[in-house]
C-alpha cells in the first residue's frame, strides 16, 4: 500500500520536473552568456593596462576565475611577473605576485604549496594591514581545505583582530565563520554559543533569512550532539520564521529550497528518535527542492537517509531506487570523499539488510581502504606543513644572521671613525690605541665566531630532536587510528555473526562483547584526536561513553542523565580502559534489566570528586536487584568482568539496592587522575 502510494506520488512529480529541466537550461545559459562577458571585459582592460594595473588586476580575481582565465592572458602575464621581481623594489607590487601564483596553486588543489607561497609573503613582503587580511584570507582557505582545521582557527584568530582595523573600502573574504570552524572541529556546544553571539553582533530579530538560518545551524549542531529534542525545537522555530514572511516572487525557489532544506533536516531529527513516517515526506520535500536548486550535497544526504529509513521499514526495492539515486549524485556532480566515504559505508548496510554478505563485506572493504587512503593522505599533508614551518624558521635564523653582521659591520666603522678622531690627537697615542683595539677586535671576533659555531650546532640539534618528537608524535596517533580501525572492524565482523546467529542467548553474548570493543575503541580514538597522546579528558571520556552506549540500544523512554563534575581532570590510557569496562558494564546492565516495560525510566551517570576519592555512580530507578543478589558474590561473567576491573583500578565498589539499584566506584583520586 505504502509503495502504490509512493509511485502516485513520483507520477505527480513528473510534470514539475520537465519545467524544472527548462528552467535549470535558461539559468544555465544566462550565467555562461554573462560569464563569457564579463571574461571578455576583463580581457580587454588587462591588455589595455600597464605592468603594474595587470598585476593588481589579475590578483583580484577569485582563485577559480584566475584558473580559468589564465591560459589567455599567461604570456602577458607572466612577461609583468617577470618584470615587477627584476627591475621593481616594491614590496607591495612582489605581494600581488605571490598572491597571483598562491591563488593559482589553490585552484589546481596544490594547496601546501600555496600555504608556502602565502607565508612567505607574510613573512617578507606584507607592510599593512591590507596586505595581511588579503594573505591570511587566503591561507584560512588553505588550511581548510587540507582539513587542518586547528591552523585555520589560529589563522581565524589573527583575521578576527586585523578586522577591527579593516578600512571600511576594503573588501575581504573571511571564508568559513568561527561557529562553522567550531563545527568543524567537532565542538558543538562551542559552535551554538558563537553562532548565536554572531548573530547578535550583526543581526536582529526582526532579520529574518538570518534568525531562521540561526535557528537551523544551532539544530544542525544539536543534531550533531545526538540531542534530537533540542534540534527538533529549533527547526520548527526556523520553519515558523520562513512561514510568516512574506517574500518576493522572484525569490520563491529559493525561500521553497530553504524550508525543505530546513525540513530535511528536521526529518533526521525524526529519524534519530524512530520516528521514521513523519521523517519520510519530509526527506521527499528536501530531495525535490535541493534538485531544482542545484544543491546536490543536500539532495545526497537525503538520498542517504531515504534509504536507511525504507531499509527501517523494509522496502528493500525502493531503497534500492533510492540508493541509485545517490550513487548517480556522487558520479556526476559530487567529488568529496566524505561523501564517497558515506556513500560506500551505506551501500555496505544495504547489501547487509538484503543478506548478501559478500558484497555487504565488499563494499565495507572498500570504505575502510579509502578512508585509510585519505588518512595516509592528511599524515603526508601534515609531514609537507610541518617542512614548510621548518624552512621559514631557517629563513628566519638566516634574517637575524645577516643582521648581526650588519651590526657587525656598523659597529666596525664606528671604531674606524673613532680611529680618525684619536688619529688629530696625536700619532704615538693613536698607535698605541689602534693596536689594543686591533687585538681586542680580534679577540672577540674569535670568540663571537666560536660562539657563532657552537649556537649553529646547537639549533641544529634542536631541529633534530624537534622533528624527531614530531614524527614519533605523528606515529604514536597513527598506531591509536590503527588498533582503533581494527577493534571496528572486529565489531562489524561481530556485528555480521549477530546477523546470522538465531538464538536470543547468543545475540546478546555477541552484542556485549561488541560493546566492551566499542569503549576500548573509544579510548583509542580519544587519545589519537587529543593534542595529549597519553591523557584524556575524565569529563569528555565518561560523556562520549555514555552516548556511545545509549546509542547502541534502540529507542525506548528511557532518560539517560550525565553529572560530569571533575572538570580539568585527566585520566592516562592504562586507567581509562578498564574504566571505560567498567562504565560500559554497569551502564548496560541497567539498560538490559532494569526497565522490563522499557518506559519512564531514569538513569543517572555521575562524576564527582572529594579530597581523597573521585566518585562514579550509576544509578536507576528501576526495578532493582534480585532479592538473592548479594553484593560480595560474583553472580554472572558481567559481576566477574566488575569485581576484577575494580580491584585493578583499586576501586571501592559499593552497590546499593534502595528504589531501583546504584553502583558506587570510589577511585582514589592518586591512583586514577594524573
Amino acid at each position: 500500500m505504502r509503495n502504490n502510494k509512493l509511485k502516485m506520488l513520483d507520477k505527480k512529480n513528473m510534470f514539475p520536473r520537465v519545467k524544472i529541466f527548462y528552467i535549470i537550461f535558461l539559468l544555465f545559459f544566462s550565467v555562461v552568456f554573462n560569464a563569457q562577458n564579463e571574461r571578455k571585459k576583463f580581457c580587454d582592460d588587462f591588455f589595455k593596462a600597464s605592468v603594474k594595473n595587470k598585476i593588481k588586476l589579475a590578483s583580484n580575481l577569485e582563485p577559480d576565475v584566475l584558473k580559468d582565465i589564465y591560459p589567455i592572458i599567461k604570456d602577458s602575464l607572466e612577461k609583468a611577473k617577470k618584470l615587477v621581481y627584476a627591475k621593481s623594489a616594491s614590496q607591495e607590487g612582489k605581494l600581488l605576485v605571490d598572491i597571483i601564483d598562491a591563488n593559482l596553486e589553490l585552484a589546481k588543489k596544490n594547496y601546501v604549496k600555496a600555504v608556502f607561497i602565502i607565508e612567505n609573503g607574510i613573512q617578507y613582503r606584507a607592510t599593512n594591514i591590507v596586505d595581511s587580511l588579503r594573505c591570511y584570507s587566503i591561507l584560512k582557505s588553505c588550511f581548510i581545505k587540507i582539513r587542518n582545521y586547528i591552523k585555520a582557527y589560529e589563522v581565524n584568530a589573527r583575521l578576527e583582530l586585523l578586522r577591527i582595523r579593516k578600512p571600511d573600502t576594503l573588501i575581504v573574504n573571511f571564508g568559513v565563520n568561527k561557529s562553522s570552524l567550531f563545527a568543524l572541529l567537532n565542538f558543538y556546544p562551542e559552535a551554538i554559543k558563537e553562532r548565536r553571539n554572531e548573530f547578535a553582533k550583526l543581526h536582529t530579530v526582526n532579520d529574518t533569512d538570518a534568525l531562521a538560518s540561526l535557528y537551523n545551524d544551532v539544530g544542525v549542531y544539536f543534531n550533531r550532539q545526538h540531542n534530537s529534542d533540542s534540534a527538533e525545537v529549533c527547526f520548527l522555530k526556523a520553519k515558523e520564521v520562513l512561514t510568516t514572511l512574506k517574500y518576493p516572487a522572484d525569490k520563491k525557489t529559493h525561500y521553497e529550497f530553504f524550508k525543505a532544506l530546513i525540513g530535511g533536516n528536521l526529518g533526521f531529527s525524526y529519524y534519530n528518535k524512530g520516528n521514521i513516517a513523519k521523517a519520510i515526506p519530509l526527506l521527499k520535500e528536501d530531495i525535490y527542492f535541493s534538485l531544482r536548486y542545484n544543491d546536490y550535497g543536500s539532495a545526497f544526504n537525503s538520498y542517504n537517509l531515504m534509504v536507511e529509513c525504507l531499509l527501517k521499514q523494509n522496502n528493500k526495492p525502493l531503497a534500492k531506487k533510492y540508493l541509485d539515486s545517490a550513487e548517480n549524485l556522487i558520479t556526476l556532480h559530487l567529488s568529496d570523499v566524505s561523501q564517497s566515504l558515506k556513500f560506500l559505508y551505506l551501500k555496505s548496510t544495504f547489501y547487509q539488510a538484503q543478506g548478501d554478505y559478500d558484497r555487504s563485506i565488499k563494499y565495507l572493504n572498500k570504505y575502510f581502504s579509502l578512508k585509510d587512503s585519505l588518512t595516509q593522505l592528511e599524515k603526508v599533508q601534515g609531514l609537507l606543513n610541518t617542512e614548510i614551518a621548518f624552512k621559514i624558521e631557517e629563513r628566519e635564523f638566516e634574517l637575524k644572521q645577516k643582521n648581526k653582521i650588519l651590526e657587525q659591520k656598523n659597529l666596525d666603522d664606528a671604531n674606524h671613525k673613532t680611529f680618525r678622531a684619536y688619529q688629530l690627537a696625536g700619532i704615538l697615542v693613536l698607535l698605541a690605541i689602534v693596536i689594543f683595539l686591533m687585538m681586542r677586535n680580534r679577540f672577540f671576533k674569535k670568540r663571537e665566531l666560536d660562539l657563532s659555531q657552537k649556537n649553529e650546532k646547537i639549533n641544529l640539534q634542536n631541529a633534530q630532536i624537534e622533528q624527531s618528537l614530531k614524527e614519533k608524535e605523528i606515529l604514536i596517533k597513527e598506531i591509536h587510528h590503527r588498533v582503533k580501525n581494527n577493534l571496528q572492524i572486529i565489531t562489524s565482523m561481530l556485528s555480521l555473526q549477530i546477523t546470522k546467529e538465531a538464538g536470543k542467548e547468543a545475540e546478546s553474548i555477541l552484542m556485549d562483547a561488541k560493546q566492551r570493543i566499542n569503549a576500548i575503541a573509544l579510548t583509542h580514538q580519544m587519545l589519537y584526536q587529543n593534542s595529549n597522546l597519553s591523557q584524556i579528558p575524565i569529563n569528555q571520556y565518561v560523556e562520549s561513553l555514555v552516548r556511545q552506549i545509549e546509542s547502541s540500544f534502540p529507542p525506548t523512554g528511557i532518560k539517560l542523565i550525565t553529572e560530569l563534575y571533575a572538570d580539568n581532570r585527566k585520566i592516562n590510557i592504562d586507567n581509562a580502559v578498564p574504566l571505560g569496562l567498567l562504565i560500559n558494564e554497569l551502564l548496560t546492565n541497567s539498560f538490559k534489566h532494569a526497565f522490563p516495560d522499557n518506559k519512564n525510566g531514569i538513569i543517572t551517570v555521575s562524576v564527582s570528586e572529594n579530597e581523597t576519592f573521585c566518585s562514579i555512580k550509576i544509578k536507576d530507578n528501576g526495578i532493582g536487584l534480585p532479592g538473592d543478589f548479594k553484593s560480595g558474590a560474583k553472580n554472572s561473567i558481567g559481576m566477574d568482568l566488575i569485581h576484577i576491573l575494580s580491584e585493578q583500578i583499586e576501586a571501592n565498589l559499593k552497590i546499593k539496592n534502595d528504589n531501583g539499584s546504584e553502583f558506587i566506584l570510589e577511585i582514589p583520586k592518586a591512583k586514577l587522575f594524573i
